[in-house]
């Protein structure tokens, strides 16, 4: 069909169906689809009865759908799934199949009952349909299917594109009328903007498929290129009506058909091969070349297909016979509208090698183990389920166990050293795109970003063998809120025995438990884990994220030895601090003259592209592997007087500080009124990096006694590590 001509389409949405037939991304002929999700249960094997499977591969016909929610399972469902059945135990998402598509546009009537009350089966358990079979690859989580899957990587959307070709489709909840879902052919909607209706808390329609849209001009550009993940083999046009009081708007429909008919589609109905719609009509699949007639417009010269058991109607948006019904479309019910038996019957041979759903088992061979590549999720060849990548040496099914060992290997010096040199180059060129050295400003070498207007405080200083840069930072008064100072480090420092070096190798060889933990939506179907990994020692530090703790009495020693290094720099930098305050007035925030030795260490490792936004109360921090830029900006409600960033629409404002830190560099936050008023982010610009922060967690704050007598017990540390002491130019204090 990809010699269709491409027609937008008009449409108001249907209330969503209870329970969704819809699958998420699949290789499909794709005909406009946008369906709801179904329940299935938590497996510890795919589910056998799911109607509703997620991201699967189509030939694509203009499909927007979200992901389905399929019921919790202690092994494959066996029970039947009705169709629209609601179910509150965990969601899955099942992978369908290929399929290539269509596009079209349509008028249709979206305020009209739900798919489960319009699908054609009874509520007993013997109306209910069986599943043919079982998904080769499924989801429990949004995201492990967006971490494993190369054709679908949509977080938050529906459709995935790939240099602006729609790769896959996710299928969830949100209905129109005449979707139609079935073991071949699928049909959804795309386009137009949704809202929520404040009496039903139902998504409906209110505006316009925009042509120029991302995701329409990817399925057109799909159809162009007759590509094998989503083909767009047409297109028409469509109106719908929307909720009383609202004109019709205009969508793109998509029709989707299954690539690979050599095999049977699993979630299809066992007692019958049919094509259900959300209209209750069901149609018998055939492989025979069926074809809807189609007919020249008299007014635009177009030639459309007659779709519709009405009759034939011109599905050219831009035509003024556009969804005329040859005069009579006062007189016609749009709402009501049904699509043809040949037009549902319509199949297209798809040409070329359909591929298999299941990406390759990740391989760490021949990598050295942090790169972009590897930080992805897998598929795991036991049960099909997608995973995220929890652990920083190895990958884990989150159903059923299975592990995959992904050792790490030592981060080559020359590798080390061509990243740096490539950050240096980039730093000088910041630096004189920043303007940092202004004629009647101190020179500055070091950052490269410098705000003179809020930043005029600042200093060089050397602490054994580091040179260090001092900042002082304000608040709207111009009061000094606190310090933030660098430790440059040197070859020197870095080579010596248990220096940075040495640190840097035993934590890339040693296993001191990094994982990444959840961050957002905690224990919902889209909970998302941080980019980086982590390891807590001492006392707990509660910062949003929940990280696994251990005490300092069972860290390894290259957790305390990092530990005494950051005590040093931290205790070296509050007394610069201090002496460079002494006799200043600086108000109620002025930072405190002393600070309490840490009894908290925050180990972070950072793969290839990892990013971290914020620090929290960062005290001190060392900095080891690949490079990274630290940078800091005032918040808005910080009142200080600073340009507002273009590039976030106003709400931030730009950043008045930015300095590179290196491997072996320290980096020390003095002043709690730092946190309020200002926000702080790291960039990691290589490889690999590891990041170990220490504070001082107060135990006085804490909520309970329990928290407390914990705090004490980890944060303690352990009486052999003194011999680790460290002064700046040797492990023992002079």
């Amino acid at each position: 069909m990809d010699h269709a001509s491409v027609i937008p389409a008009c449409t108001q949405q249907a209330s969503p169906p209870t329970s969704p037939l819809s699958p998420p991304p699949m290789w499909f002929n794709n005909d406009d689809i946008e369906c709801p999700p179904y329940k299935p249960p938590a497996l510890e094997s795919p589910p056998t009865s799911p109607l509703s499977p997620p991201p699967m591969r189509f030939n694509n016909n203009d499909n927007e759908c979200p992901p389905y929610e399929p019921p919790a399972l202690e092994s494959p469902p066996t029970k039947r799934a009705r169709l629209g059945e609601q179910d509150t135990t965990q969601e899955n998402y099942e992978i369908l199949s290929q399929t290539g598509s269509s596009l079209f546009s349509a008028e249709t009537n979206e305020a009209q009952t739900p798919l489960s009350d319009t699908s054609g089966y009874g509520d007993t358990e013997e109306a209910r349909p069986i599943a043919h079979g079982k998904p080769e690859v499924w989801a429990k989580l949004r995201g492990g299917l967006c971490e494993a899957l190369p054709y679908f990587r949509a977080y938050k959307g529906s459709l995935h594109s790939i240099d602006k070709v729609a790769a896959g489709f996710l299928i969830n909840k949100e209905a129109s009328v005449r979707d139609v879902f079935g073991s071949q052919v699928i049909i959804s909607s795309v386009g137009g903007g949704r809202v929520r209706d404040a009496e039903t808390n139902k998504m409906f329609r209110r505006e316009d498929a925009i042509d120029d849209a991302l995701n329409i001009k990817a399925i057109r550009k799909t159809h162009q290129n007759g590509s094998l993940v989503a083909v767009v083999a047409d297109v028409w046009g469509e109106m719908q009506v929307v909720q009383a009081g609202y004109k019709a708007v205009r969508v793109w429909r998509v029709r989707l058909e299954k690539a690979d008919l050599g095999k049977p589609s699993w979630w299809a109905d066992q007692r019958s091969q049919t094509i259900m719609t959300t209209d209750g009509n069901e149609t018998h699949s055939t492989a025979e070349s069926t074809r809807a007639p189609s007919t020249e417009c008299s007014h635009c010269n177009i030639s459309s297909k007659e779709i519709f058991k009405t009759g034939w109607t011109c599905l050219n948006h831009t035509c003024d016979g556009f969804f005329n019904f040859a005069g009579k479309k006062d007189a016609i019910d749009i709402s009501k509208l049904t699509y043809t038996k040949a037009f549902l019957s319509e199949r297209t041979q798809f040409q070329g090698v359909v591929p298999s759903l299941m990406p390759p088992i990740p391989s760490s061979e021949g990598f050295h183990g942090t790169e972009k590549v590897l930080r992805r999720g897998f598929v795991c060849a036991d049960c099909g389920c997608c995973n995220r990548r929890h652990f920083w040496n190895r990958w884990f099914c989150e159903n059923c166990g299975f592990t995959l060992e992904a050792t790490m290997q030592p981060y080559p010096d020359h590798v080390l050293e061509e990243e740096t040199s490539k950050f240096d180059g980039l730093m000088s060129r910041r630096r004189r795109q920043n303007t940092v050295n202004q004629d009647d400003c101190e020179v500055d070498l070091l950052a490269t970003r410098l705000s003179h207007k809020v930043i005029r405080l600042m200093q060089h200083l050397s602490f054994g063998r580091y040179k260090a840069r001092q900042y002082f930072l304000p608040d709207i008064d111009g009061n000094i809120i606190g310090s933030f100072t660098l430790f440059i480090s040197n070859p020197h420092i870095n080579s010596m025995a248990n220096g940075p070096n040495d640190l840097h190798r035993q934590l890339e060889l040693l296993d001191i438990g990094l994982r990444r933990n959840p961050a957002a939506v905690v224990g919902h179907k889209l909970e998302g884990l941080t980019r980086h990994f982590q390891q807590n020692f001492g006392a707990r530090y509660k910062f949003g994220v929940s990280v696994q703790s251990r005490g300092f009495d069972g860290a390894p020693e290259v957790i305390l030895r990092a530990l005494h290094r950051l005590r040093w720099a931290g205790q070296s930098a509050v007394k610069a601090t201090t002496q460079m305050l002494a006799g200043r007035d600086c108000g109620p925030n002025a930072p405190p003259t002393e600070s309490n030795d840490f009894n908290e260490l925050l180990a972070l490792g950072f793969m290839e592209d990892d990013r971290i936004n914020e620090l929290g109360p960062t005290v001190a921090a060392l900095s080891l592997g690949s490079p990274s830029v630290m940078r800091f900006r005032p918040k808005l409600k910080s009142g200080l007087d600073e340009s507002v960033s273009k590039s976030s629409n106003g709400k931030f404002f730009m950043g008045v500080l930015e300095v590179p830190m290196k491997h072996g560099d320290m980096m020390v936050m003095h002043g709690p009124a730092i946190q309020r008023l200002c926000e702080h982010a790291v960039e990691p610009m290589g490889g690999r990096r590891f990041s170990l922060t220490c504070r001082y967690i107060d135990p006085e704050k804490m909520a309970s006694d329990e928290d407390r007598q914990e705090a004490a017990v980890k944060g303690a540390i352990p009486e052999y590590s003194h011999s680790f002491a460290y002064n700046g130019r040797s492990l023992r204090w002079a």
